[in-house]
């Protein structure tokens, strides 16, 4: 699998994400995922505080399972492990929870829970534009002091609220975010149940990482399948919540222009949508999740994939 260099580490262009790890999907499913992932030589696995369980719901249970694998495995060393903390209660996503002592007590019980004493990246699951960046950037800071972890990144917060908290660190001494974890895929969403989700379509996003060269780990980067699903069966074959989501204009021309590439390299449709994102000029890392084992497996030709700058280009010109 190829890599990209970040944070002083070899980081697997393809992460496995592990959303339901505990949950839809159970232990035993989810060891045979990481099992496969790094026997292609994966490294990067990410989850969150409030992935798992999302029934009951049950903070931390995509974390349990990924610590008691990594202990059994001894492979702690081997893996570039990232999670998120400081989501909102579900149901309540507009309330922030960016406190000092919600920040930190999140960490406390990642690092319990993942039976590590540090992290590689540390995400903000969410953003309270209410909280001023300073005190955010203050706190972050106490985690790296104490080891808790090497980086820290901001997931679904606005490019204009990444600039300010940068600029506050640089210029006060601190870390600044290491990294962004947006929704971007191929396929641009035409609909979205969540507002508070932040993609690479809104304002200042893309010259954000063009010009900033800020790495990013891309979140729902398979689009649900989209492309794969499309490519193998047709748009009747896929569920309606996919439709109202991705099917529209843009995105069957991009699909054309998908298959194009495909007569080009020989990748399935599904590489061709991740080699997209491997393939920019900033840093970015696919994180992919998995329903089933052959999902997994699938992601040794995507990480492989390599375009060249024009077949990048010519599948979507800059947005």
């Amino acid at each position: 699998m190829r890599i990209h260099r970040f944070g002083g580490k070899d980081v697997s262009v393809i992460g496995l994400g592990s959303v339901e790890f505990g949950g839809a999907c159970p232990e035993s499913r989810a060891r045979e995922f990481m099992d496969a992932y790094a026997d292609m030589d994966g490294n990067l696995i990410d989850t969150a505080r409030v992935y798992g369980d999302f029934r009951t719901p049950q903070n931390g249970e995509s974390e349990k399972v990924i610590g008691r694998w990594m202990a059994d495995r001894h492979n702690r060393d081997r893996i570039f492990l990232s999670t998120k903390g400081a989501h909102p209660p579900l149901g309540q996503m507009q309330k922030g929870r960016l406190s000092r002592a919600e920040i930190r007590s999140d960490m406390a019980e990642s690092l319990n829970d993942l039976q590590t004493d540090h992290v590689d990246i540390y995400w903000l699951h969410r953003d309270d534009e209410n909280r001023p960046v300073e005190e955010i950037m203050e706190t972050l800071q106490s985690l790296i002091e104490d080891g808790s972890t090497r980086l820290i990144g901001a997931s679904n917060w606005s490019a204009a609220r990444i600039l300010h908290a940068n600029a506050y660190a640089r210029s006060h001494g601190l870390t600044p975010f290491a990294a962004n974890q947006p929704q971007f895929s191929l396929a641009r969403p035409v609909y979205h149940s969540d507002p508070t989700l932040k993609t690479m379509w809104d304002a200042g996003m893309e010259e954000l990482h063009w010009e900033e060269k800020l790495p990013c780990f891309c979140f729902s980067s398979q689009a649900r399948g989209f492309f794969s699903k499309l490519d193998q069966l047709g748009e009747e074959g896929l569920s309606e919540s996919v439709k109202k989501q991705f099917l529209c204009d843009e995105n069957r021309d991009i699909y054309r222009r998908v298959k194009a590439v495909q007569a080009e390299t020989g990748l399935s449709a599904g590489a061709v949508a991740l080699a997209y994102l491997t393939c920019q000029p900033f840093p970015c890392f696919a994180l992919a999740g998995a329903s089933r084992l052959e999902h997994v497996l699938s992601l040794r030709e995507a990480g492989d994939a390599k375009l060249t700058d024009a077949q990048r280009d010519f599948l979507r010109q800059r947005l």
